[in-house]
Parts: structure tokens; C-alpha cells; sequence
């Protein structure tokens, strides 16, 4: 990693990199936003999310973080979509700790998994891109 990067992580606690990895992005409570240089974090701090409320404005929350990529559990492909409109890199399936997660991807070896919202059967929630 050449240059300093900005990664948001969908977590479940105000804990920031001690928390765990939210199950599902519309219904995040937090976001840890970590800036990402060398390999390494660089900083971190913890950001109460707007919620999944009226307009869907997630991704439009999460592009005002600055952040290129999103680390999360769960997510549906209209958020999917809304976020790669804003040239968002998605990173799905990924649980356990926030801190964990951060430093594999600054590795270069954090893997995602399955799209879909956990824990909710992969519904769709009606919220197009925004």
C-alpha cells in the first residue's frame, strides 16, 4: 500500500477497533474509519451511523466518511449498488473483530464472503442507489 487509504468497518459497538464486525450495514450502529498507510493503521476513530431511516442515505454517509472501501457482515445489493456508484470498494462476509479485519485488509489478506443482509434471509429492502 503506496499511499494512505480510508476504510470504514460496519460495527456493532462504539468500541471502535476492540469492537465486532456488524452483521448487517443498514442497521449498523457504528462505523470504525481507519486510515490505512504502509500496511498498517494509521488511525481510527469511532462514528455513530445516521441508521437505515428515510432516503437510505448510507452510502451517501459513508462516501462523506472519505472512505474508498467498506468492511461489513451483511449487505443488500441496493446498498451494494449505491455504494459502487460512489466508487466504493465492498468488502461483504467478513465477521469477528473490527481491528482484526482492518489489519488483514492492510495485509492484503482479508477475504469476503457471501453477499446478503444478515440475519434477514437476503431481503431486499427497497432503497434503490442514492
Amino acid at each position: 500500500m503506496d499511499r494512505s487509504l480510508i476504510v470504514a468497518v460496519a460495527c456493532d459497538s462504539a468500541a471502535g477497533l476492540a469492537g465486532d464486525v456488524s452483521a448487517h450495514f443498514g442497521h449498523t450502529p457504528f462505523f470504525v474509519v481507519a486510515e490505512l498507510a504502509d500496511g498498517k493503521i494509521v488511525s481510527s476513530r469511532s462514528v455513530a451511523s445516521p441508521g437505515h431511516g428515510q432516503g437510505c442515505s448510507m452510502p451517501g454517509f459513508v462516501q462523506g466518511l472519505g472512505a474508498s472501501s467498506i468492511i461489513v457482515g451483511g449487505i443488500g445489493t441496493g446498498a451494494i449498488n449505491g455504494l459502487a456508484l460512489r466508487g466504493i470498494e465492498v468488502i461483504p462476509g467478513v465477521s469477528g473483530n473490527a481491528g482484526q479485519a482492518l489489519q488483514a485488509y492492510a495485509a492484503g489478506s482479508l477475504v469476503g464472503g457471501e453477499v446478503g443482509c444478515g440475519g434477514h434471509g437476503g431481503h431486499q429492502h427497497g432503497c434503490g442507489p442514492r
